[in-house]
């Protein structure tokens, strides 16, 4: 029977080291959707804040996931459910520029 989603990722916090990398991406593409990078060693994830951060998998020896990679994915998505928790902190669009007055012109 295959691991679930919480099982994987609790899997994540206890043994980065021992994560293989197809259970690390399944992990990641359930909460941040399909990787924007795939087909090649590296699958990257766009995250859903702003800026421009991502993380990015790659396979390491025997089929695991890089350790580094892991922890940073678990940091992502440890950020994500707290600003899904908090409303105040969710992604918001920016607010939009309050209009300019017209400049007086001399005569």
């Amino acid at each position: 029977m295959a691991a679930s989603v919480e099982e994987i990722l609790a899997e994540m916090r206890e043994n980065p080291a021992g994560v293989r990398f197809a259970d690390a991406c399944k992990v990641a593409t359930h909460y941040f959707g399909q990787p924007r990078q795939n087909g090649t060693s590296h699958k990257v994830w766009k995250m859903p804040w702003p800026g421009d951060p991502r993380i990015n998998m790659q396979a390491g020896d025997g089929g695991k996931a890089k350790a580094y990679q892991v922890r940073q994915a678990v940091a992502a998505i440890d950020t994500l459910l707290t600003r899904a928790a908090s409303p105040a902190t969710a992604t918001q669009p920016p607010p939009e520029p309050k209009p300019s007055k017209p400049k007086k012109r001399k005569r």
